[in-house]
């Protein structure tokens, strides 16, 4: 469970704390500034230089001998290629030193983003100065040296963070070097990750001594962690995907010049004229740049925005603000920690409540004064270093928030510099919605999905929401107007357009999206759930990408309709995928003919549901209910030696949820 926790809880309160701003090729070397921070190399002349060598990139006669000739096509075969534009830590990015060096830790591991969080600090030296500092905290604690305390906390932050610092005119401390790929995902297959060599500890020897093995033992393999195409790959094939790989960390507009060359990149090696772009979460900043500056309509097919970040989130803007929940005395009591968990893991909500009751002989004081003292100093004197100087967080910011909030931060001198940027981006992101307008009256054809009704992590203020966990869906949807998590509209309010814009929940209002036909919600969609949504909303965007029957979300939609439901159909994929390796003679071996029936019944009924473009979040339950509970008895499910039997998987954990919600309940 522990590593469900980590990585959400490491989004929600340290989302732009980490990482880099450099952006290297994969075999990093040539700089054209001497005075920057940041290798670089030019992508066209790299792409053309990739074809001179017979499609072959050129480090691969070395390295990987690749296997892909280009053109991989004449351009006529009826899809163009897609691009991902992934999200926040879904590229691999190595600090270094100013030789190039990677750091390490003391285990030998590289301080990496993106990869695994294991990876992000040197934990082994933290946990020390941790245990070190601990008995002198709670001394501290005891006496009331609020400041001291502060000190000691400040301190352990910054050795986790000083690796990612920025400095005030926007350029890093310290280099990076970006994993790049600048071949499909089919070449990709050829190449080993760069992490082969460090991925260390995951396996051990007899004496317990950690063991050199892979964590990702392809290219390919980390991409397809990050974004599953195997279904665009039996319509268009991986030769036709591609992944742009970038430093989430870094300069939005830089690295939009850059999607710019990978693209005349793209269209060498396929020889199509024209590529598809989907831009995931963070990936929405580079869309609004790329768009504004760089967009030639002729090379250009279909664009997708997905969860993506088009108007920032205020995640960034409560961080960068210490726009703390804490004096909210009933949120901190009643939904504060069981929302957080739900972020991570919807299973142990029930926990949430349960702490609750302990919550409530906290005094409110310790929340308001003393946790929001806290963490405010971590941000003011160590945060500020990665989030407040990084120019990508400031594309984060709402536009709403920017103004006040750059004045505050990033009006003096040493940040001149830096807010010339953001300035830059901010008058970018102002116009983003009138932009995708024009080139859509022009003839681009673009698309929306986003997620909506959670809220946002319940420690900062505008944690009520309607979003993503992460972005507020008036970011992600380009403008459609919300009631907030969990509310509905008031019986007075009046449709943008006409009542079917209004959600079946009656909680948001899709007709003052910006392209109100071509957006499609999916209610309860997390951001952190957005990659194993495979299936559901990523295979929706990529048939978005590919099928040109879907023209609009309500009519020529596919049959995905405008408003649908989340579903967790990870471990109903693997049920499924268990049963049609089964042989009709194995399944029928089984047990008696009434078993063997349910069983059949069953998996019919789960994968009709599974194949429905219409997804209810209740009846899909059900339906995993059912399949779980007979594969169960039967003993042939997928994990059947570590497996809950199914009243602790489905009925236990609603039961205690149940019960803890409703002591809180009743008390004041």
């Amino acid at each position: 469970m522990s590593r469900k926790f980590l990585r959400p809880i490491s989004l929600i309160l340290a989302l732009a704390i980490i990482f880099s701003s450099g952006i290297t090729c994969f075999a990093a070397g040539e700089k054209t500034d001497e005075d920057s921070d940041v290798t670089y190399v030019s992508s066209l002349d790299r792409a053309i230089k990739i074809l001179s060598q017979g499609g072959k990139p050129e480090h691969s006669s070395e390295e990987t001998n690749g296997t892909v000739s280009f053109p991989v096509c004449d351009g006529k075969c009826g899809h163009s290629p897609v691009i991902i534009v992934p999200g926040i830590m879904q590229s691999q990015v190595y600090v270094t030193d100013k030789e190039g060096n990677d750091f390490l830790t003391v285990d030998g591991f590289p301080i990496v983003e993106g990869m695994d969080i294991t990876f992000m600090f040197d934990t082994e030296t933290v946990l020390r100065q941790v245990k070190k500092m601990i008995w002198p905290m709670i001394k501290a604690l005891l006496r009331g040296e609020r400041d001291k305390f502060n000190d000691m906390v400040v301190e352990i932050a910054e050795s986790c963070f000083e690796k990612h610092y920025f400095n005030p005119d926007g350029t890093r401390k310290y280099s990076a070097s970006v994993d790049e790929y600048w071949y499909s995902l089919e070449e990709a297959k050829s190449h080993p990750d760069r992490s082969y060599g460090y991925a260390k500890g995951y396996s051990k020897d007899e004496n317990g001594k950690s063991l050199p093995t892979t964590k990702y033992e392809s290219q390919f393999d980390f991409i397809h962690r990050q974004v599953d195409m195997s279904e665009y790959d039996k319509v268009a094939g991986y030769d036709h995907a591609y992944y742009f790989a970038y430093s989430s960390f870094g300069d939005t507009f830089e690295i939009a010049a850059k999607l710019n060359d990978f693209i005349d990149m793209v269209k060498m090696q396929t020889g199509h004229d024209k590529v598809n772009l989907a831009f995931i979460s963070l990936g929405g900043t580079i869309g609004n740049v790329f768009l504004a500056k760089y967009c030639d309509k002729s090379e250009i097919d279909r664009v997708v925005f997905a969860a993506a970040a088009t108007d920032g989130s205020y995640l960034l803007s409560d961080l960068m603000g210490c726009n703390f929940a804490f004096d909210d005395k009933k949120l901190i009591r009643t939904e504060m920690i069981p929302q957080l968990i739900a972020i991570a893991n919807s299973d142990y909500v029930w926990a949430g409540y349960l702490a609750d009751l302990f919550i409530r002989l906290v005094p409110n004081k310790f929340f308001s004064d003393f946790l929001a003292d806290v963490l405010s100093n971590v941000i003011n004197r160590v945060l500020n270093n990665l989030v407040t100087n990084c120019p990508s967080m400031w594309a984060l910011v709402p536009s709403g928030e920017y103004e006040a909030l750059s004045k505050r931060l990033i009006s003096d001198e040493a940040h001149a510099k830096l807010k010339e940027k953001t300035d830059a981006y901010y008058e970018i992101q102002k116009n983003a919605k009138n932009t995708v307008r024009r080139l859509t009256e022009e003839g681009m054809e673009i698309f929306v999905v986003c997620g909506y009704d959670l809220p946002m992590p319940t420690v900062f203020k505008n944690y009520c929401q309607s979003s993503d966990n992460i972005i507020q869906v008036q970011s992600t949807s380009m403008g459609a107007t919300a009631a907030g998590w969990n509310k509905t509209f008031p019986s007075s309010y009046v449709p943008a357009i006409d009542k079917s814009y209004i959600s079946p929940d009656n909680s948001l209002d899709a007709g003052t999206a910006t392209l109100p036909d071509r957006t499609w919600f999916i209610k309860g969609q997390s951001h952190m759930t957005l990659q194993d949504s495979i299936h559901d909303t990523i295979q929706l965007c990529l048939e978005i990408v590919d099928n040109k029957e879907i023209k609009d979300a309500r009519v020529d939609n596919g049959g995905y309709r405008q408003f649908n439901n989340y579903r967790n159909l990870k471990y109903v994929r693997w049920m499924l995928d268990t049963m049609a390796a089964k042989t009709d003679d194995e399944i029928n071996s089984l047990g008696k003919e009434k078993k063997v029936k349910e069983l059949k019944d069953a998996y019919a009924e789960m994968k009709k549901i599974y194949d429905s473009k219409i997804w209810d979040y209740d009846e899909t339950l059900a339906a995993e209910k059912r399949l779980y509970t007979i594969m169960y008895k039967l003993k042939i499910l997928p994990n059947q030696d570590s497996a809950d039997p199914p009243v602790k998987k489905y009925v236990l954990p609603g039961k205690l949820l149940k019960f803890f919600k409703g002591i809180n309940d009743l008390l004041p």
